[in-house]
Formats: structure tokens, sequence, C-alpha cells
């Protein structure tokens, strides 16, 4: 028998129909034989690769669309972040500027202007501003000031201010204020005081001459004379010297009369 007798007689047998128990030939309609399932399977793995390749263009385009979306996104938040920087910093820029304020009468602005001799600094000479001065460092020379002074340095001079804050300072010389005089326990003045106001409760050697209210604290400690309008005096403190309390400033001839008269009963 010859190769194509062979084939045929396999493909006769392939296609023989099934036959059933009871003698009846089975249809061979909606069932699958062998050669069938044979093709199926040859084909599928050359279909699916065709729909791979024909799916790839697509999935390479819908990523390089979110790819191309996900940079816009990215470039145009960062671009609204550096859009935002400036303004934030010109905010910042506001805020930590000093207030001005106008002048009356005036086109220009009066800003708050301060004079500060910092630690470790010492000069020699005179201080004239027309600001407010803080002195932390040494002085050897007067200070004077048409604004307010804050002493936590030692100066070797006279100290002449609108008002006057010590706290732990040293001054050897007069200290004369337009309003208050306050310092601390930890403060000494080596010379005389005069003032509107004064608020001690440190060590002061030299006359005190204060126009309204003295208040002497506990720690407080006065060599030499006072002259005051109204004094406090809180236990504790220590006066060594002539205290004289004086309103409106009387004379003693205004207060006492040079005798006392008699009048005649008769």
């Amino acid at each position: 028998m010859s190769l194509k007798d062979n084939f045929s007689q396999a493909v006769k047998d392939i296609l023989k129909k099934d036959v059933k128990d009871d003698g009846t030939e089975a249809s061979n309609q909606g069932q699958k034989t062998d050669l069938d399932r044979y093709l199926e399977r040859t084909s599928a793995p050359a279909e699916t690769k065709e729909q791979t390749v024909a799916q790839q263009p697509t999935q390479q385009r819908t990523y390089a669309q979110e790819n191309t979306q996900s940079t816009y996104t990215a470039r145009n938040e960062g671009y609204q972040q550096q859009s935002a920087r400036p303004a934030q910093q010109e905010t910042r820029t506001s805020a930590s500027e000093p207030q001005a304020r106008q002048v009356a009468g005036s086109p220009y602005t009066d800003v708050e202007e301060q004079t500060v001799i910092s630690r470790n600094t010492i000069i020699e000479g005179n201080i004239r501003s027309f600001a407010n001065v803080t002195v932390e460092g040494s002085i050897k020379g007067d200070v004077l000031s048409t604004k307010n002074a804050s002493i936590s340095g030692k100066v070797i001079g006279n100290l002449d201010c609108n008002n006057a804050s010590m706290a732990g300072s040293q001054i050897q010389g007069n200290v004369s204020s337009k309003g208050q005089v306050k310092f601390d326990r930890d403060s000494l003045i080596l010379g005389n005081i005069a003032a509107q106001y004064l608020d001690m409760n440190g060590k002061v050697k030299g006359n005190i001459d204060i126009n309204g209210k003295a208040e002497f604290k506990s720690d407080a400690y006065i060599i030499g004379d006072i002259n005051v309008s109204t004094l406090t005096v809180i236990e504790g403190a220590t006066i060594s010297g002539h205290v004289n309390t004086t309103f409106l400033q009387d004379t003693p001839a205004n207060v006492f009369p040079e005798m006392i008269a008699m009048t005649d009963l008769g």
C-alpha cells in the first residue's frame, strides 16, 4: 500500500462516525472530532500572536499618553509652586519690615531708631543720640539721649535721658531723667539722681531729688540726702541721710509761725 493510500485510510478512520451501544449511529453534528481539536490547537497560537501584536501599538500609545500627561501635570504643579514662592517671600519680607509712621506735616516717615552698645564693646567718649539708647558694654564718657535709655553695662560718666531703666548696671556719675528712673537690686550708682519718679531696689551713694513719687523697696540701700514729694519705704530698705518730703515745695516759714501769739483775755 502506498503512502497516499495510508494517509487516505487514516483520514477515513478519523472521520468515521462513532457507533452507540444500541447500534444506532450517532451524528457528529455539534461534536468536535480529533481533527478539529488538532486544527484548533495549531491555529490558536497564531491568532493569539496576531492579537498580541495588534494590541501592542495601542498599549504603547496609551502608556505614552499617560506618561506625557503625568509629565505635564508634574511640570504644571512645579510651575504653580514656583509661582507661589515669590508671593510667600514677599509676604514675609513685608511682615519683617519695621512699621513706619507718617510724620504730621512732612512727606517723610518716622521709623523707630535705636543706638546699641553691645557686650564686649568699650567706648571712650561722649554719646549723643536722638534715638533710644541701649548700653550692654562699657562707656567712659557721658550718655545723652532725647529718648529712653536702657543700661545693663557700665558707664563712667553722666546719664541724661527721658526715662532710664537699669538692670545689673554700674554707673559712676549723675543720673538725670525727665521721667522715671528704675533699677533693680543688682544696680549700683555712685552719684546723684534727679527725676520725676523713682523706683529703686539697688544701691545709691549720693543725693536723691525727686519731684514726684519715690519708692524704696526692700533691698534698697541709700547713703545720702533725699528730697521727695511722696515717699514709700518698704520694710528692709536702708537709708543713711536726711529725708525731706515736701509738697508744693513749701518753705518752713509758710508752715510754721515765728511764735505762738497769746490772746488777751481781759
